[in-house]
This record gives structure tokens, C-alpha cells and sequence, in this order.
């Protein structure tokens, strides 16, 4: 018993001290500028990665909290510093995306939550193309005929002409 009062002791006092970052309103305000906010990359081949990686400043008097980064695509991963950046200091956010879902161009948006002067979101933009291999182009019936079969394969065992029924050899079904 006497244990359970001291986790719930410990718990309390966790809870009750504020270790999580300040309210984005009781924050003093400051100045961020972005490197190159807005961003034309070259071609990728589908299936590529690419790694975009913004460097910015904390141009302002206070210190730059960002609390949040948030892509306009599941595709782009988002890594950002999780503490703040002093007076005329430098951070990075990297965006890694995969074009494995894309094909042609492409337009994303990032948006930045941060303690700044004239409004808390920022937003940063890049756009690409997405082509596919010179190569070879499957073409659309190709790709849905391969999957198919594919789901075919994991449902059934046997031969996969038959397409989900059996017949019997030595009975075509019809009357002779």
C-alpha cells in the first residue's frame, strides 16, 4: 500500500510539472527566415526518393519554438528540431519523400508551426516531375492484370487459368 502512494505521488508530480513545450500563446514572438522557401527540383525516376532539407534562421529576439511541421502528403516524412533555436541561430527541417505513389508533376506544401511575429504557420513549397523509366512503361491493364493474378496466387493454390473455379476433366457440363 505504501508503495501505491508513492507512484501516485511521483505520477502528480509529473503531471503537475509543465514538461511539455509552452503554450504557443503565453510565447514571446520572433522573426524565422527560410532558405529558398520555394523549390523546382529536377525530374525523378518513379520509385525514387528525394531528400529536401531547408535550413532557417531565428532572425528575432526570442527563441524559435516550432511545434508542429505538417506535409500536405503521406509521402513526405518530416524531421525538425524538437528544441528551440536561439537568437541568431540556424536549424534544419528535412522532408524525405517517396515518389513510389506519384507519376508526373507533383506540388507539396509544408507547413510550419512556430512561435513567429506575423503569423503562427509558415509555409515552405517544393514541385517536381515524376516520370517513369525510359525503358519500359507498363500500361495500366498490364499493371491491374499483374496485381490480379497476384491476389489470385495468395487466395488459391492451383492452377490460376481457372480463375477461382474447377471444372472436372471428364465432365465439360454440357449434354451430348
Amino acid at each position: 500500500m505504501k508503495y501505491i502512494y508513492w507512484i501516485l505521488l511521483i505520477c502528480l508530480i509529473c503531471i503537475s510539472c509543465d514538461i511539455r513545450k509552452p503554450s504557443i500563446e503565453k510565447v514571446d514572438k520572433t522573426k524565422m527566415e527560410i532558405i529558398q522557401p520555394v523549390r523546382h527540383y529536377y525530374p525523378i525516376l518513379r520509385g525514387s526518393e528525394l531528400t529536401a532539407v531547408y535550413k532557417f534562421y531565428n532572425t528575432g529576439n526570442e527563441p524559435l519554438i516550432i511545434y508542429d511541421v505538417q506535409a500536405s502528403c503521406g509521402c513526405i516524412e518530416v524531421n525538425f528540431p524538437s528544441s528551440s533555436i536561439g537568437k541568431d541561430d540556424f536549424g534544419f527541417i528535412t522532408l524525405d519523400y517517396d515518389s513510389a505513389k506519384n507519376i508526373g508533376y507533383v506540388e507539396f506544401y509544408i507547413t510550419i508551426v512556430a512561435n513567429t511575429e506575423k503569423n503562427i504557420f509558415t509555409t515552405i513549397k517544393f514541385d517536381l516531375n515524376v516520370v517513369t523509366s525510359a525503358d519500359y512503361t507498363k500500361d495500366y491493364e498490364e499493371i491491374y492484370l499483374k496485381r490480379k493474378k497476384q491476389k489470385l496466387a495468395d487466395a488459391i493454390d492451383g492452377d490460376l487459368t481457372q480463375y477461382g473455379f474447377y471444372t472436372d476433366d471428364e465432365d465439360t457440363g454440357r449434354k451430348k
